[in-house]
């Protein structure tokens, strides 16, 4: 009998957070097989809020709540919405491939089997960048729609304040309009008159944001990590910081990773995997050596002070770390795990407290189901995703700008 996973209609966080879990279990690479998902998690939030990991491209922001206005302006019933936008989105889905589109398009393979459709991939986005001000669900704005319609009809005319109008919408009255011709027709090229206003957007709801500052001030660039932008000298210091904190965390927490894999290569008694591992982690403290000097002075109180605004860290997960980077970065040089048997140990009982009778090093059942490599990708804090819409918006925002593409408040 297959596994399943299901969860109540709690909240649009909640249903999100249970999204990107089950996506982890398709890709390679991205399991947090050592229990730091509230550390990353935080991290990823404040560079990249209203992201996920299964986001794609920036004018979803836009192709969203344009088809939820078109419903809205033709009154589609609650007992409707669901279908008529599942349909639409398909549409554009279509639309988008016919357009040449490659890179993005979710649910190109899927097609209409597709169980995940970008409105609720962006919904949660959409009400951090403020372009969302319906304050619940996606299922809760269905059940609304029909008492919504009633409210807009029965409107007494003298109520024209700008204060009832805010009151009495769902989208920022600002968004850009829906080209006549989408959703039969569709791209993900930006308009300057669009890029100019999630530009906007981004600077209003999330300021203090590596997004916004990449969208405002950063120039378009191909890296595999945020500390790696050519151009960091020159960012904000808030930002300098957090990103110092960020790849000392995310550059010294993959060795717990790789010794992980390499331990459950030995108890497998695979040579191959073995050479393998050893030969990651020899390159990884290679790469740690470079930046010896910055992980040495690393001020770890300062570190999680700032995972506060996170929200509380088990102490779990705290002690865990702490254990690791004092063994990692408190001697005389950086340490070599490989040899190191307390190294082993708190990795072998970080594990053990995670999974319990699912522990691979102590199950030999769960060691078999082991692939091979087991969530040893190192943390980059969604930049793969948050680049590529800041690329997006920046794109849009190089264009010549004239006419309806002088964006003006």
């Amino acid at each position: 009998m297959p596994s399943t996973i299901s969860w109540l209609d709690f909240s649009d966080s909640d249903r999100r957070k249970m999204i990107e879990v089950i996506s982890l279990f398709k890709q390679r690479d991205t399991r947090d097989e050592m229990g730091l998902a509230q550390i990353r998690d935080g991290f990823a939030e404040t560079f990249f809020p209203g992201t996920t990991t299964i986001q794609t491209r920036a004018r979803y922001f836009l192709f969203i709540p344009w088809l939820y206005r078109y419903h809205e302006a033709r009154k589609t019933p609650s007992a409707k919405i669901a279908y008529r936008m599942r349909n639409c989105e398909l549409r554009v889905m279509k639309a988008l491939g016919d357009a040449g589109e490659t890179d993005g398009v979710i649910g190109q393979r899927a097609g209409a089997s597709l169980q995940r459709f970008p409105s609720s991939v962006y919904w949660n986005g959409l009400r951090v960048w403020g372009i969302l001000r319906f304050p619940g669900t996606m299922y809760q704005y269905y059940r609304s729609l029909d008492r919504y319609y009633r409210s807009r009809t029965y409107l007494p005319e003298i109520e024209t304040t700008e204060l009832v109008q805010e009151s009495n919408v769902n989208w920022d009255p600002n968004l850009p309009p829906m080209p006549d011709d989408f959703p039969k027709k569709a791209s993900f090229e930006i308009t300057a008159f669009e890029a100019s206003y999630l530009r906007e957007r981004l600077l209003l709801s999330c300021n203090q944001s590596l997004l916004a500052y990449l969208v405002d001030q950063g120039q378009p660039v191909e890296v595999d990590f945020g500390w790696l932008h050519p151009n960091q000298v020159d960012f904000p210091d808030y930002l300098k910081e957090k990103l110092l904190h960020a790849r000392n965390f995310s550059d010294s927490m993959q060795g717990a990773a790789l010794l992980y894999n390499l331990m459950l290569a030995e108890k497998r008694g695979s040579e191959e995997l073995v050479e393998e591992y050893r030969d990651r982690i020899h390159n990884w403290r290679q790469r740690l050596l470079i930046n010896e000097r910055d992980l040495l002075i690393w001020d770890r109180s300062a570190f999680w002070k700032l995972t506060e605004q996170f929200g509380r860290v088990y102490a779990a997960t705290q002690l865990f770390v702490n254990d690791w980077l004092a063994l990692l970065l408190d001697g005389s040089a950086i340490a070599d795990p490989i040899e190191d048997q307390k190294m082993h140990k708190i990795v072998h009982d970080r594990e053990y407290r995670l999974k319990r009778n699912r522990s691979r090093l102590e199950n030999p059942r769960h060691l078999e189901l082991w692939s091979g490599d087991a969530g040893t990708g190192q943390l980059d804090f969604r930049w793969g995703i948050g680049n590529r819409i800041a690329r997006d918006i920046q794109t849009g925002l190089a264009k010549p700008k004239g006419g309806q593409d002088a964006f003006t408040r």
